[in-house]
């Protein structure tokens, strides 16, 4: 299968020619082993530089160093700051805890960069200018190296009057190119920025916005989510109309349409292309502990495990559970609580530390405001699905479920218990009111004595989330976030490395094979599951289960087989709505280009990559030639054929070096080579007429 290494300006800006020269020191491939994609991801995108570009760091523990120093800066006196340096080194050591790739990069940066890898913040009225006004904030944004999420549904729909030449608006999706291209002019030269746009479901142009990315032109640089209410849900359960509205104090629209005609376009999208993804978005506003004084959630982050309020921030790291299991892949292999819970309690300090030490590298004001007053971080998790393995545990088992269920109860109310006694250290974020927070369900699950100390006041008005920590994953050489084990062994393509592409075998199999002396992969026990092996609604059960014991949300993608149908799909969305998932994603092998490929599928792209014999043209081909006036001059379209079948056509228009004519040039190249190869002349002829 494939996705991506997800480069969202986490790193700095290589051009395309200084990337393709890079050399890896010998230092840094022997501190990853040899493992060349490990010390690519570090190297080339989290290693300090100087102002020239120069590189400095060598090697991870060089990283550790700087990071910790520099965000334990913030503490009170000296000696603090020593002691927290120290600690924060622990921490980060052997990838006990991986932060958030704008961490590693932006400590002791002297660019301006932010460390905050991504914004919520919303176009705040249905007008051009609050358009162009968002395109300004989100330029800035990305050239710090934050990504950007927003919703349109605040814009009018299409058709709906405007008091301008236009008569009719064009729509809010019409609005979706802009937004994304402003992404993609930002984020240039191996990395790009990240943007996630959202419409809610009952916004009449939803439709639209399901089908916008057919046009394989249109919105390349943004991941697109809609989010559904219970409303919907139940409206398509019972087969019955669905009310699209939209009103401000100048346009009011609103229809009926059968909600399943909606669903279908959905289901559709997601089993063709994966998109757009789905977002629960009356469960995330029920489940949200920050739903009082200015905080409310209106929006999520680019990868959708943040919920977020306008101009909300992602202050991530992740606790890398793998790193915690005493005497793995053995009968007494053990989770290691008494530095397990030491870490997750360093993390929560590190992440705020984060947010003052990040205080004036914030790309817009209202970022800085709205950062410190609810003082938001995300302490996410890693490598579950290695831990799973080390300890012997099969991933799509019920008991297995049942021990992550109670693993991350743990963590949790650690988690919860620290915030409140960093609290009392510091004082609790500025917004909190201890009744409203407490009346929020999701603290209501809280063990009862660590209810008892948010009375008093809690450090972060939300805490823990899960990220899909994709090169902090490769960099710390362990599975990624809450999913299994993606493959055994597995290509991996980034856009952003010197070197585009990797045969990579998971760091988990070579450590279980010396460590047992294992020689063949196929002796693996059946504990080493990956995500193709695992049924869907298994891996949707694993979710909800995790997500029960999360304040904001999970960025996490079901892998499915390229034969699954579109009724499956259905089902797996139904089944995460009723568990109580935030948000579901899916990825259908074969469906799109990504980064991440299983050797299956990779051999079955090499038999469709042979494809048919090589053409052989003959000497002679008889053709005739047709004559157009165009208003750019006379066309000239040459038709040629081997007995009854079209094999070749020339296409001629304009002046010799014109774009017109290099245009016409390579249409007829691309229509010969299509015909040389089995392709039907009718199909070319619907193609070009649309």
């Amino acid at each position: 299968m494939t996705t991506t290494i997800e480069e969202r300006g986490d790193g700095p800006n290589i051009s395309e020619q200084k990337r393709a020269q890079v050399v890896l020191p010998p230092e840094t491939l022997a501190a990853f082993g040899g493992d060349e994609l490990r010390a690519r991801v570090f190297y080339e995108k989290y290693a300090l530089r100087d102002v020239s570009g120069k590189q400095i760091e060598k090697t991870p523990s060089q990283m550790w160093h700087r990071v910790a120093s520099e965000l334990a800066s913030v503490e009170g006196d000296e000696g603090t700051r020593r002691e927290w340096a120290s600690k924060f080194y622990w921490l980060l050591e052997d990838y006990r805890f991986v932060p958030g790739g704008r961490i590693l990069f932006g400590a002791g940066q002297p660019r301006n960069a932010t460390l905050l890898n991504c914004y919520y913040f919303s176009i705040r009225e249905d007008s051009i200018e609050a358009i162009f006004d968002f395109c300004k904030e989100a330029a800035r944004t990305y050239s710090y190296g934050g990504g950007v999420g927003t919703d349109i549904s605040v814009l009018r729909p299409k058709g709906s009057p405007v008091n301008n030449a236009a008569i009719f608006s064009s729509g809010a999706v019409s609005f979706m190119e802009l937004l994304s291209t402003t992404t993609g002019t930002i984020g240039q030269a191996g990395r790009r920025g990240a943007q996630m746009i959202t419409i809610r479901v009952d916004h009449p142009d939803v439709i639209d916005f399901i089908n916008v990315k057919k046009d394989l032109k249109k919105v390349n640089y943004a991941n697109i989510s809609v989010k559904i209410t219970d409303a919907f849900m139940r409206a398509v359960e019972r087969d019955e109309d669905f009310e699209l509205k939209f009103k401000n104090e100048k346009v009011e629209l609103n229809r009926k349409v059968r909600a399943r005609e909606i669903w279908k376009q959905l289901v559709k999208g997601a089993w063709e292309s994966d998109e757009p993804g789905v977002i629960f978005w009356d469960t995330i506003k029920r489940e949200s502990t920050t739903e009082y004084n200015q905080m409310e959630v209106e929006g999520v982050n680019p990868c959708s495990e943040q919920t977020l309020e306008n101009y909300g921030n992602c202050c991530l790291g992740s606790v890398n559970l793998s790193a915690f299991v005493q005497e793995p892949f053995t009968d007494h292999s053990i989770v290691d609580w008494d530095s397990l819970v030491r870490a997750t309690q360093y993390a929560v300090r590190f992440l705020d530390d984060v947010l003052d030490y990040n205080a004036e590298r914030h790309p817009l004001p209202q970022q800085k405001k709205a950062s410190l007053w609810s003082r938001r971080i995300g302490v996410g998790i890693t490598g579950l699905g290695d831990m799973l393995i080390k300890l012997g545990l099969k991933y799509d088992e019920d008991a297995t479920i049942e021990f992550v269920d109670k693993l991350f109860e743990r963590v949790t109310n650690v988690i919860y218990g620290y915030s409140t006694e960093l609290a009392k250290e510091k004082g609790a974020f500025p917004a909190f009111v201890a009744g409203k927070h407490l009346a929020q369900p999701f603290i209501q699950r809280l063990d009862p004595t660590v209810k008892e100390k948010v009375k008093e006041g809690v450090r972060n008005a939300a805490i823990t989330t899960i990220p899909p920590v994709g090169s902090g994953s490769i960099l710390a050489g362990c599975s990624s976030g809450v999913e299994p084990v993606f493959a055994l062994s597995y290509t991996r393509r980034s856009k952003s490395l010197s070197e585009g592409e990797f045969k990579v075998f998971h760091p988990l199999v070579k450590e279980y094979m010396s460590a047992t002396h294992v020689s063949d992969v196929k002796q693996l026990p059946s504990y080493f599951v990956t995500a193709h092996q695992i049924k869907p609604e298994m891996r949707v059960k694993m979710q909800a289960t995790i997500q029960r014991h999360i304040d904001t949300a999970i960025s996490s993608t079901v892998n499915l087989p390229e034969s699954i149908t579109p009724e499956e799909v259905e089902r797996i969305y139904f089944l995460a709505w009723e568990l109580g998932c935030k948000g579901i994603t899916v990825y259908r092998e074969g469906s799109r280009e990504g980064i991440l490929e299983t050797e299956e599928a990779g051999k079955k792209k090499e038999v469709k990559k042979k494809g048919p014999l090589q053409f052989e043209r003959p000497k002679v081909m008889a053709g005739r030639t047709l004559k157009l006036r165009l208003p750019q001059g006379s066309l000239y379209v040459t038709a040629n054929s081997e007995g009854e079948a079209m094999e070749e056509v020339f296409v001629n228009i304009g002046k010799l070096g014109g774009d017109e004519k290099a245009d016409a040039e390579a249409m007829g190249r691309l229509i010969s080579l299509y015909l040389q190869h089995g392709g039907d002349i009718q199909n070319v002829i619907r193609t070009l007429k649309g």
